[in-house]
């Protein structure tokens, strides 16, 4: 039998369990991976800090643990937190945006404390019976997350229409999608 099937398998019958070994393969995870981190475990969350742009002066704060009550491993960072209120409705027309083109992630706005915060999700069972499925998601958490700082960044900075920026986001995507699929072929 494979050893990641037999390894979920085994995972399978401490179900009672998967919140506190999902909780603990997380801390390793993070112990392993020597970024800087710190664990919080009255709260049961770790936070670091991410650079999102190339030349290290973006850094972003994420927040990973288990929800409990949802049965997700989440991944959360805030993408603003004190944008000027004033835009509080294209703010929420570009969130509105992403959240009908997101299949994992969702945008949240609070328009009382002005934070715009991505959440990222899956179901536990997921990481559970996989462990690099932890680094997956953290991953394309990371990835997505560069994307929606982007265009917030567009929307703060230069005040720019959601629906152009979503529209020079998708052509960024695309560009990106096609530059790594001639690479690849290049490899071939």
């Amino acid at each position: 039998m494979n050893k990641e099937i037999k390894e979920a398998k085994n995972r399978l019958n401490n179900l009672e369990e998967r919140h506190n070994l999902l909780w603990m393969n997380l801390k390793e995870y993070f112990a392993s991976a020597g970024s800087k981190y710190e664990t919080f475990e009255s709260e049961k969350y770790i936070e670091t800090l991410y650079s999102i742009d190339e030349s290290n002066r973006i850094f972003k704060r994420y927040h990973y643990f288990v929800d409990k009550e949802s049965d997700l491993l989440k991944s959360v960072v805030w993408i603003s937190e004190g944008y000027d209120d004033r835009k509080s409705r294209h703010v929420l027309i570009l969130s509105a945006h992403f959240n009908s083109l997101m299949k994992h992630g969702i945008v949240r706005v609070n328009t009382n404390s002005c934070t715009v915060l991505l959440e990222f999700g899956v179901h536990l069972l997921v990481p559970f019976m996989f462990s690099g499925e932890i680094h997956s998601q953290i991953v394309a958490h990371y990835e997505m997350s560069k994307d929606i700082v982007w265009a917030f960044n567009r929307l703060f900075l230069f005040d720019e229409d959601p629906v152009f920026i979503i529209l020079d986001l998708q052509k960024k995507i695309d560009k990106r999608v096609k530059d790594n699929q001639i690479n690849n072929q290049k490899k071939d």
